[in-house]
């Protein structure tokens, strides 16, 4: 029964480009109101409003705000909206994907120094601009690990990830964080244009991880 429900919101939200928007911008906002979901883009305020209409009808959305207000009206996903979101985030964001050598001073900087600090411990390093993702340097043996599909996958979570760690930091411009997953570790960062970076190593036992993180946010990310 949930299966259909969450099959029947998937036709509903792919069939319109506003309510893909307003999915989309609920899932990285969590709360916001129509006029921020409509900042930097060229989709009309009105338009987005009445998705959000369809989606409140659907039990995708909820307003967190009384009926009768008139400003501040903030809508977030329902829990059922958040399910939803999880099976359709792969239609609404697209990656495009590639083997890319480092080009801009910052990408340089993220792989040299890493390769440094890690040095075979080291797995892959990635990159998402905003616009695609760049696997930038792949150990050979960790590469022989998975398909081509598998990386693209990858690379595909490289930017998933991005959405939930807007969530979490929200208010600094260059960060830099790791999280553990036995066996492997995967540092993520942040630079003052939004790109975002990725090293995955492993082991992590013995590598100073504080030193790593300091390293990554004043040498790398804001020289």
């Amino acid at each position: 029964m949930e299966r259909d429900r969450i099959e029947a919101a998937r036709s509903f939200v792919l069939s319109s480009k506003y309510r893909k928007h307003v999915l989309k911008g609920l899932a990285r906002a969590t709360l916001a109101t129509p006029t921020e979901l409509a900042e930097n883009t060229e989709l009309q305020r009105s338009h987005l409003s009445r998705a959000i209409s369809e989606l409140r009808e659907e039990g995708i959305v909820k307003l967190h705000a009384p009926e009768e207000r008139t400003v501040g009206r903030y809508y977030g996903l329902t829990d059922f909206g958040e399910a939803a979101w999880e099976h359709l985030r792969t239609d609404i964001i697209h990656v495009e994907w590639q083997d890319a050598d480092p080009t801009s001073e910052t990408s340089c900087r993220f792989v040299e120094t890493v390769t440094q600090l890690l040095g075979d411990k080291l797995r892959f390093v990635g990159m998402y601009d905003g616009a695609s993702a760049r696997l930038l340097y792949a150990d050979d043996d960790a590469r022989s690990e998975y398909t081509e599909q598998e990386l693209t996958d990858g690379a595909r979570e490289l930017v998933f990830r991005r959405v939930n760690l807007d969530l979490n930091i929200p208010n600094k411009e260059c960060w830099a964080q790791i999280y553990f997953f036995d066996p492997e570790a995967l540092l993520i960062a942040q630079d003052p244009d939004r790109n975002l970076y990725s090293a995955s190593f492993s082991p992590y036992q013995d590598v100073d991880i504080s030193a790593l993180l300091n390293t990554i946010e004043s040498v790398v990310l804001q020289e």
